[in-house]
């Protein structure tokens, strides 16, 4: 039997005490989590306003269509938070709507109905680009960056306005710096194994992806109807307490917030946690703390502690601005991405009350305005010395330049 540290309370280190606690006593003993925050959930955070206005500090959805998509909702619907979920279906327009900025403008990115008709920006009409992709032939190389792959596979075009935005979107990077090995692993796989992306998606059928999770209602539900996100009716808030619940009632761990940790030390084969001077000593030791975070707990142990200082990350600001009335109207959608290249200080904007409008105030609009990542500090310097005022007024010229 063993004793488990885990340092982070965020969805990782909670999701990591829970699937742990599956396992039995036989195998775990006794769990301790500790987080240095006043709070369990990370990036996740919810703040609900009395009028109902709901707003994520971080992320505000959870995808499905994917193993790990089907995971979460398997994990949502043992939480007993089956009734909690608020869906987004195929049929959505937030499902079938995504914007990219060019030239000042608002464009679809290309769906079905400009398969065979080209759509600005595009000079192409989209089965032109797959007919492209699915000739090119595979690559030796060992990997590449994402913008590479894309732009050898589908041409410029696609490169500039898909997987550029796209990567800012996802991970606020630069796509001509992300490994396209790590950064969309099964892209990748799917070239290497089949000489094509779409011959490789069409290769794997979607009951295949879902077939381990298929004795959840709640999965069948999302496979059948196709949901394509989803988050909980007073937000991703109540996951992480659902977690944490979950993790406490079942006994043996403590989950301890407001605990600074200072180092870690390894002797005799277990671990030591030092944290507000207290040493707990744990056979083996879980992090889901950024790298950054890490590497100065480990000093005793320089290499390791340089390696996990030289992981690049970057900062984003997150801005939330809430309209009385609809705003958005014709450009209803998820939202929308600016490429590096346009003439905007944002890297994108989610239209929240669109995806969500059970999450509104009263007849308003919400909407949330990233900027900064990979280019925050050539922007706006220092990001823990940038005025909230300087964030707020960007955010504000790019809803009336945009919207």
């Amino acid at each position: 039997m063993s004793v488990v540290g885990i340092l982070g309370g965020g969805i990782s280190g909670l999701s990591c005490a829970y699937y742990l606690k599956t396992l039995g006593q036989s195998k775990i003993k006794y769990i301790v989590l500790l987080d240095k925050s006043k709070k369990f959930g990370g990036w996740i955070q919810t703040t609900r306003f009395p009028d109902g206005a709901t707003f994520e500090h971080g992320p505000r959805t959870l995808r499905s269509g994917t193993k790990s998509g089907y995971n979460a909702l398997f994990l949502a619907d043992q939480l007993a938070l089956s009734s909690r979920i608020l869906p987004v279906t195929r049929e959505h327009p937030t499902a079938k709507k995504n914007f990219v900025l060019a030239n000042n403008q608002l464009h679809t990115l290309p769906d079905a109905s400009s398969l065979i008709r080209k759509k600005p920006p595009f000079s192409k009409s989209l089965i032109r680009y797959i007919f492209k992709e699915i000739t090119t032939k595979k690559s030796d190389l060992v990997d590449e960056s994402v913008y590479s792959f894309f732009e050898r596979r589908m041409g410029e075009e696609i490169a500039k306005y898909v997987c550029d935005p796209m990567c800012r979107g996802i991970t606020a990077g630069n796509a001509r710096e992300l490994s396209m090995r790590s950064t969309f692993p099964s892209m990748y796989e799917a070239e290497k194994e089949h000489g094509s992306v779409v011959k490789g998606l069409f290769s794997q059928k979607r009951s295949e992806v879902a077939s381990e999770f298929l004795n959840s209602d709640l999965v069948k539900k999302a496979y059948n109807e196709i949901w394509r996100m989803w988050t909980l009716k007073t937000g991703l808030g109540e996951l992480i307490d659902a977690l944490a619940c979950s993790v406490e009632e079942q006994g043996q761990a403590d989950l301890i917030f407001n605990a600074e940790c200072s180092s870690l030390n390894f002797k005799d084969g277990k671990v030591e946690i030092i944290a507000d001077s207290e040493n707990i000593k744990v056979d083996h030791v879980f992090s889901s703390i950024p790298s950054h975070e890490l590497a100065p707990l480990l000093n005793a142990y320089p290499i390791l502690a340089e390696n996990l200082m030289g992981i690049p990350s970057v900062d984003v600001a997150l801005v939330y601005l809430e309209y009385e009335n609809d705003i958005v109207k014709e450009n209803a959608g998820f939202g929308y991405l600016a490429p590096s290249f346009e003439d905007s200080k944002v890297l994108g904007m989610v239209f929240d009350s669109c995806c969500f409008p059970e999450l509104n105030g009263k007849s308003t609009t919400r909407l949330t305005c990233m900027i900064g990542g990979r280019w925050f500090k050539e922007m706006f310097g220092d990001p823990d010395n940038v005025s909230e005022h300087t964030l707020l007024q960007i955010s504000m010229e790019e809803v009336a330049k945009t919207i």
